[in-house]
């Protein structure tokens, strides 16, 4: 099945954009389960699934990341983008 990792950028009190990145695997995800990408130091914890067998994927929600201003914003979704991420939205390749 495949996998969808999300990530919210937060910009203050708003939502300035969400990346994903899907996966292949036939690993089942669960709540507490870490997951690690090349564009975070550190894993971060599976903290909500949605399950949709029917079209063969898992939405995985692994937290936000938090900025002051849209300029800090940007830049944190361009790094995202250079380590293969997409914006929620944006046309697949």
């Amino acid at each position: 099945m495949k996998i969808s990792i999300h990530v919210n950028i937060d910009c203050d009190r708003y939502v300035y954009a969400t990346v994903v990145r899907e996966y292949e695997t036939d690993l089942v995800p669960m709540i507490g389960m870490h997951f690690e990408d090349t564009a975070w130091k550190e894993s971060r914890t599976i903290q909500g699934i949605s399950i949709n067998p029917v079209e063969g994927y898992y939405d995985i929600y692994v937290g936000s990341d938090k900025r002051k201003d849209e300029d800090q914003c940007e830049k944190l979704k361009q790094m995202y983008l250079m380590h293969g991420w997409r914006e929620v939205g944006a046309r697949r390749q």
